[in-house]
C-alpha cells in the first residue's frame, strides 16, 4: 500500500500494482506500507483519496495461472505445496507456525500441481481455472475466500476487490453475509469506499488523468520518467487470451466475475 497524506491506493493482486505504486513514488512524497493489505482505520481522514486498480477478469485469471507455473505466489504455494517441503520448513525457530502449515497442507495438492505444469498449456489453464470455482477444491484456495459465503456465487477476483476495496483492516468478517449476487451488487455500492480505479489495460493514461483531477503536482518530466520504468511481476506466458480459453471457460468467469465485468464494462476474450 503506497500512503500519502492526500491519497491511499491499495494494491489488488496481478493488476500492475507494483508498478503504480513506483510510479506513484515518482510523483507524491508517501511511504509504503505492506502489500496487497486492507485500509486500516486511521487512514481514513478527511481529504484523502483512496485509489485502487483493476484489470480485466478474463485477463486477471491467465496472469494469476501464469505467474503461479513460474513458482511464483502465495496461491500456488499454498495450493500446490509439495510434501516434500515439510523438509524445508522452520521447525526450530518457528514450530507453531510451521506445524499449522503442514495441518493445512492442501487436501488435492497433487491436482494442484498438475495444472501448473506449463504456462502455454490451455488445457492446464482450463482445468484449473474449474478448480478454482469447484466447491471441492475451493477449501485448498484459504485467504477468508474459502470460508466466505460468496464463494457459491463468486471468484476470488470478487472476493478481494470486496475485501480490500469495501472493508477496514480486521472487518473482513462483513462480507460473510454476503451469499446472492444482488447482495454482492448492494455492498459494493454501499460500502465500496475507493473513489478512482486504475485499469491495468490503460494503467498509464489512467494515472495521470486521476493525478491531473486531483491537481496533484504533475510535470511533463514526470511522465516522461514513468513511461521509462519497466514493468514489473508478469508471468511468462506469451500467447493470447484466445489460446487459453474455449466458450466453457469464458462463460465461467462471466458468471463468477460478474460485479467486477458490469461495473468496469468489460468484454470477453474473441475466440
Amino acid at each position: 500500500m503506497f500512503i500519502s497524506d492526500r491519497l491511499v491506493f491499495i494494491e489488488l493482486h496481478k493488476t500492475g500494482c507494483t508498478h503504480i505504486r513506483k510510479v506513484l513514488s515518482e510523483v507524491i512524497e508517501g511511504v509504503i506500507s505492506g502489500k496487497h493489505n486492507q485500509a486500516t482505520p486511521d487512514l481514513f481522514t478527511e481529504g484523502r483519496l483512496f485509489v485502487g486498480s483493476i484489470r480485466n477478469p478474463w485477463d486477471w485469471y491467465v496472469s494469476l495461472w501464469g505467474f503461479g507455473c513460474d513458482g511464483n505466489g502465495g496461491l500456488r504455494q499454498r495450493v500446490a505445496m509439495p510434501s516434500s517441503g515439510i523438509r524445508g520448513l522452520k521447525w526450530r525457530t518457528a514450530p507453531a507456525s510451521s506445524l499449522i502449515r503442514v495441518l493445512k497442507r492442501p487436501k488435492n495438492e497433487r491436482a494442484w500441481q498438475s495444472v501448473y505444469r506449463n504456462s502455454d498449456d490451455p488445457g492446464a489453464f482450463r482445468d484449473w481455472l474449474h478448480m478454482m470455482h469447484d466447491q471441492a477444491y475451493i477449501g485448498d484456495i484459504g485467504e477468508g475466500y474459502s470460508d466466505c459465503a460468496l464463494r457459491h456465487v463468486a471468484g476470488l477476483l470478487t472476493y478481494r476487490y470486496l475485501k480490500l476495496f469495501s472493508t477496514r483492516g480486521g472487518e473482513e468478517e462483513r462480507l460473510n453475509d454476503l451469499s446472492t449476487k444482488p447482495q454482492i451488487d448492494e455492498w459494493d455500492a454501499a460500502q465500496t469506499f475507493v473513489e478512482a480505479f486504475i485499469r491495468m489495460e490503460s494503467l498509464e493514461a489512467d494515472m495521470f488523468r486521476i493525478l491531473d483531477d486531483h491537481a496533484f503536482d504533475f510535470t511533463e518530466e514526470h511522465q516522461s520518467r514513468i513511461r521509462s520504468l519497466p514493468k514489473t511481476n508478469a508471468s511468462s506466458r506469451q500467447r493470447k487470451l484466445s489460446h487459453y480459453y474455449d466458450p466453457d471457460t469464458v462463460a465461467l468467469v462471466a458468471e463468477r466475475e460478474q460485479l467486477i465485468i458490469n461495473k468496469f464494462s468489460y468484454t470477453p476474450p474473441d475466440l
